[in-house]
């Protein structure tokens, strides 16, 4: 599989939005080991690993599939950061964990950690419009415009639990229809009512 078809299936996953630094990390694949240093350190502590499973669990649940945790997520997760993520967006993300661990996420009730996602989302989705508004100002005057902010943490958490879940092999395997050697292409297949989405 192309990295490329992987990518188009988890934005069409996700309604077709993935962030540039998420769709630059995924099509380039690593950055140099010369990037300037970051407030993020690696490898994760063992409490910011629980915290990022945990996080990436509460967005894709177990239920009668595997759950971001059966697949790993956390470690994707550390391992997308780390190698393919610029310093601003490893500073974002760093800044998004110490709030959590600021709130006490791990020993909240679920209601709470549910209600704690909620605003980070919120507030995200505020971070991006504000974001969109500035950049198209700046387009409108001829200006170039330059985000040192990064990716709102909750947006890159939510893009890489997403993004490890479906192109892993429990995710793509029985969370998603799978063909494990594909006889031949047909471009138009409906799907029966109830039917799982097709894997990459």
């Amino acid at each position: 599989m192309k990295r490329r078809d992987a990518l188009a299936r988890v934005a069409l996953l996700m309604g077709g939005t993935l962030s540039a630094p998420t769709m630059l990390a995924f099509l380039e694949g690593c950055k140099s080991s010369t990037e300037t240093s970051t407030s993020l350190t690696f490898p994760f502590s063992a409490d910011q690993k629980s915290l990022v499973s945990e996080v990436a669990e509460i967005i894709i649940p177990k239920t009668d599939t595997p759950g971001a945790k059966d697949a790993k997520v956390g470690e994707f997760i550390e391992l997308m950061l780390k190698d393919c993520y610029e310093a601003k967006d490893q500073n974002s993300f760093a800044a998004g964990l110490k709030d959590l661990e600021k709130r006490d996420f791990l020993k909240a009730s679920p209601a709470d950690q549910t209600k704690i996602l909620k605003e980070l989302e919120a507030s995200a989705k505020a971070e991006s419009e504000k974001s969109s508004e500035a950049k198209k100002k700046f387009t409108e005057a001829g200006k170039e415009y330059t985000d040192d902010q990064g990716v709102p943490f909750f947006k890159l958490i939510k893009e890489l639990t997403l993004l490890g879940y479906f192109t892993s092999e429990p995710g793509a395997t029985l969370a998603l229809e799978y063909v494990p050697v594909p006889g031949r292409y047909d471009g138009c297949i409906d799907l029966k009512p109830g039917q799982k989405a097709w894997a990459m």
